[in-house]
């Protein structure tokens, strides 16, 4: 055996050791204490945020957004990147609708919708606002 190989082999076998001394290492793990109150307020928000889809997935609610220029899908990203709070308001509005839904239900949700995401800044159908 050469010197050459030697001093290599050295190198390789110094440098797995440093490998595997290393791969044993693991940076720390962090953990919290979750209350139960945190979890209610994360399904509450899911489902409100389910029954604004579910009342902007009817077809009659979609033609109408169309019929005013609003791309659907945008409302629907939209209503995704909702605070609480505004989730919350938007469901008291929808609270204090009529049961039936009927046409003028249908238009008082679409101007809620519109002019929420006109105060977001996402379109600027009420200049004025």
């Amino acid at each position: 055996m050469k010197l050459q190989d030697v001093t290599r082999s050295r190198f390789i076998a110094a440098l797995v050791a440093l490998f595997f001394t290393f791969a044993g290492i693991q940076g720390p793990a962090y953990g919290a204490i979750v209350s139960t109150d945190q979890i209610a307020t994360e399904a509450e928000v899911d489902t409100q945020r389910a029954r604004i889809h579910e009342m902007l997935a009817r077809d009659d609610v979609k033609q109408q957004m169309i019929a005013l220029g609003v791309d659907p899908n945008m409302v629907q990203e939209r209503v995704n990147g909702m605070t609480p709070a505004e989730l919350a308001q938007v469901e008291g509005r929808l609270d204090q609708l009529p049961a039936g839904s009927g046409a003028l239900g249908t238009i008082a949700l679409v101007l809620l919708i519109l002019i929420l995401l006109d105060i977001a800044g996402v379109t600027d159908i009420f200049p004025r606002i």
